[in-house]
């Protein structure tokens, strides 16, 4: 069972930098990687000492030939006590720098000593325990054993109930759903392989080295364990390694999948961008053209004896002509390449701007409005108010779809989290289908009418939340309506 653990262990050491290389990826690598360590140290250190029941050396090792093997595997006292102390000291560093990295508490983010100062107690562990500084200041029966032993004890015990403590307080004040659910996941692999490590944490590396002063170690050396105990003890472990290897395989999945879409989204815009450009260029110059003959027809017309037939197919080939314009200005705009100016403004502005494009598209239809107050972002104005016309535009075709015309189909609200300014869009429309949810950011990807939905609209949106440094996410359930998320830095 150590054997696996320890193999799990590295193989999610190598799995996560694979997926992706950021600070939170490199704190569980640290995790993960040192645990691994502390467990080989703790598998030799079993092997050399002995004494231990059948079973015991079963559940350690599953056969005599690898506990032989490890046994007589050539390595110093000093080497292996050395390495259990490297993952007994590491571990907890990397879980607290982990919570603090989640954490958005104020005086934590302000205070970047803190961070700093949680370095020194595993250093000066890593130090007192170093081999040739342990043998120059203790021996077998002398006090600064105890002392030692006690001092490292309790910084750990205080780092690992520090960092449960963080990590609590961050689930319970995150209050955004999407993030909640990622987070909650990744929380249940950290606790997993926190109590894992509180399993074998108390081998103290000094019984490694005064192998024969320092009494027989812990529970797992003790040679008459009960069977019920043995039993406890290896279902514990088999329960935390299955826990944390599904959390980290889901959270893993999700980073992999988020990464995966995002290239596949830039590598179609990229592939479509380049010939979208000079077509829409020269189909605008078309329709411009179409305007004034549009124009001069009419003028002709008035001068005619029963011009009304004709007059009402010239204005609806306007009309037309205008909605192909605006599709047109809608796709030039998402692919050509855009200056965006970052300035202080608020969200009622940004939004007031929207719903005058969407009034003037939708003269008669409602938006039900919640807006906080005097909420600052850091935004170019035009750009996001288009991206959030665009959404509503959207819900309105989502709901007129549904034939909802009485009652607001449309919500938009904005708020403040510790981290976000969330504006937030939401219908009860025809929402979205589950085969489309992973395409419908994709560039010329449409479900409506191709002759007047290009595909380019969501795509846009997605590119100037990007612009403004933000996220673009979004809830949906076929037949109840679509909630999309911009999720805004925080302006202060």
């Amino acid at each position: 069972m150590l054997i696996i653990l320890m193999l799990f262990l590295i193989l999610i050491s190598i799995l996560v930098l694979i997926v992706k290389r950021n600070k939170e990826t490199f704190y569980i690598f640290g995790m993960c990687s040192s645990l691994a360590v502390l467990l080989i140290g703790i598998m030799l250190y079993i092997a050399k000492k002995g004494g231990i029941s059948e079973k015991l050396q079963d559940f350690y090792f599953f056969n005599p030939v690898i506990k032989s093997y490890a046994q007589y595997f050539y390595i110093t006292l000093d080497t292996l006590g050395y390495m259990v102390a490297i993952g007994r000291y590491i571990f907890p560093l990397f879980l607290l720098l982990l919570a603090m990295h989640y954490s958005e508490l104020a005086f934590i983010k302000r205070n970047k000593w803190v961070v700093k100062l949680a370095f020194l107690p595993p250093l000066f562990s890593l130090v007192l325990y170093h081999p040739d500084i342990f043998h120059m200041y203790t021996s077998p029966t002398g006090g600064y054993n105890e002392l030692v032993s006690d001092f490292s004890l309790i910084w750990v015990l205080i780092y690992v109930i520090l960092a449960f403590l963080l990590l609590i307080v961050e689930a319970v004040s995150i209050q955004i759903r999407i993030f909640q659910s990622r987070f909650m996941v990744i929380i249940l692999f950290i606790f997993s392989i926190t109590f894992l490590y509180l399993l074998y944490f108390g081998q103290n590396p000094i019984q490694i080295y005064q192998f024969y002063y320092w009494g027989n170690g812990i529970y797992y050396m003790d040679a008459v364990l009960s069977v019920p105990a043995y039993l406890t003890l290896v279902i514990i472990n088999i329960a935390l390694a299955v826990v944390g290897f599904a959390g980290l395989l889901k959270y893993t999945k999700e980073m992999f999948d988020t990464d995966k879409e995002e290239i596949k989204i830039q590598r179609n815009y990229k592939a479509a961008s380049a010939g979208a450009t000079v077509f829409v260029h020269s189909i605008k110059n078309q329709l411009l053209a179409n305007r004034v003959i549009f124009k001069r027809m009419n003028a002709e017309l008035d001068r005619s004896i029963d011009p009304a037939t004709i007059k009402n197919y010239t204005d609806q080939l306007e009309e037309r002509n205008n909605m192909m314009l605006e599709r047109v200005e809608e796709l030039y705009q998402s692919v050509k390449a855009q200056t965006v100016h970052l300035v202080p403004v608020t969200i009622a502005e940004v939004v007031s701007h929207s719903m005058d494009k969407f009034h003037n598209k939708y003269p008669e239809k409602k938006v039900q409005l919640t807006l906080t107050d005097e909420a600052e972002i850091l935004a170019d104005a035009p750009l996001l108010s288009e991206a959030i016309y665009n959404l509503l535009t959207n819900a309105q075709e989502a709901v007129e779809h549904k034939n909802l015309k009485d009652s607001p189909g449309i919500f938009l609200r904005s708020y403040n989290t510790r981290q976000y300014t969330v504006i937030e869009i939401r219908d009860v429309g025809t929402g979205i289908k589950k085969t489309d949810t992973k395409k419908i950011m994709e560039p010329f990807y449409s479900t409506k009418n191709s002759n007047f939905n290009w595909g380019m609209g969501l795509h846009y949106v997605h590119t100037i939340v990007k612009e403004h440094l933000g996220i673009l996410r979004f809830e949906s359930k076929e037949g109840e309506g679509t909630t999309f998320f911009l999720f805004l830095p925080k302006f202060k």
